[in-house]
């Protein structure tokens, strides 16, 4: 969050619907600045469509295959913890929104908790002249109107810092994996880095990650494409926070179902550099291992859901999706077709 909360609502008056205004707003979508736009369609009646339209922007991509594998997408809390997660992992400080005059009254309240959830600046394109409804929807809300051309553009074109408590430096603020070619073959996971041993003395507790300094960060690409790759470029479309960041745990340090369900919010440092992977429940020799740029926002949007809600830093991380064997995390391996749990 920002510091005394969030900015005030910006609402854009496009009350002749000129394409002009429009056109602005998707000039504006940079998420590389922190800026991101969606243009909501209203013809979805999903409950939680418009989580899906940000999950959509953010290029994350919602699960196929099934009803059990969609099932978190389909409910709206659960669709926005994540949508929320990944706007503060990707440090979009500002979304702008089209056609609001077309929303719901949920639809709309549903942005205005984002917002007071994630600190982001909100700009709100109405597209007809301002009605009671707008005054309605807004009436406890610190919020401005702007109905001049020159002006909207100015607004639009605003950006935020990131909120502090996400903040990652040295690297970039999407560090995405470049683009490569997939030809869409399962991939099975290649050999896993070598972590640093972290001892831990008899009768203490396992400490968390901090502190730790493993030896070298890996080099998230060789030469030319490969098929890591394309893994990599694949985990960054998985839609929920907590599948996206124990299938990297997994991808590069080899962590089975087991290990990866003994994973807190503490094995993973402050700035997503390093995640500590556990032995066992025994924890005598824990590793350390480094974390490719690419796989920070992955790792760090793993935390923060867990902050959302409320999880204890040293409770599992992962625990409804390694029950069972892990079913629901093979489910969405399978969506990227990546072999969970094979070996190369």
């Amino acid at each position: 969050m920002t510091a005394g909360g969030p900015p005030p609502v910006t609402v854009i008056n496009d009350k002749d619907d000129h394409p002009d205004w429009t056109a602005a707003a998707h000039t504006a979508h940079d998420p590389d600045l922190g800026r991101l736009t969606i243009d909501p369609s209203p013809a979805n009646g999903a409950p939680a469509a418009l989580a899906h339209d940000l999950l959509y922007a953010l290029g994350k991509r919602l699960p196929q295959g099934g009803e059990t594998h969609g099932t978190w997408a389909d409910s709206q809390r659960p669709a926005w913890d994540a949508a929320c997660a990944w706007t503060l992992a990707h440090h979009i400080g500002h979304l702008i929104v089209c056609r609001t005059d077309r929303l719901t009254h949920a639809r709309f309240r549903q942005l205005l908790t984002l917002r007071e959830r994630s600190g982001i600046r909100l700009t709100l394109l109405w597209h007809r002249p301002v009605s009671p409804a707008l005054t309605t929807l807004l009436d406890e809300t610190p919020h401005h109107i702007i109905d001049a051309l020159p002006h909207a553009r100015v607004a639009l074109e605003q950006t935020e810092h990131p909120p502090a408590d996400t903040s990652n430096p040295g690297q970039h603020p999407n560090s995405e994996p470049a683009p490569c070619q997939d030809n869409g073959q399962w991939i099975t996971p290649h050999a896993p880095l070598n972590g640093v041993v972290v001892d831990r003395p008899a009768r203490t507790p396992c400490p968390g990650a901090a502190g730790g300094t493993p030896s070298a960060s890996p080099s998230p690409h060789g030469d030319g494409f490969t098929a890591r790759d394309v893994l990599t470029v694949r985990l960054t479309t998985v839609a929920h926070p907590l599948h996206a960041a124990a299938l990297t745990i997994h991808a590069i340090t080899g962590a089975d179902i087991n290990r990866l369900a003994l994973t807190r919010s503490i094995d993973i440092t402050e700035t997503a550099t390093a995640v500590k992977v556990h032995d066992s429940t025994a924890h005598r020799r824990c590793r350390l291992y480094p974390l490719p740029s690419w796989a920070s926002p992955l790792i760090r949007a793993a935390r923060i859901h867990g902050q959302l809600k409320d999880h204890a830093p040293d409770s599992p991380l992962f625990p409804l999706i390694t029950a069972q064997g892990g079913e629901q995390l093979h489910l969405t391996a399978a969506g990227i077709r990546y072999a969970l749990g094979s070996t190369q």
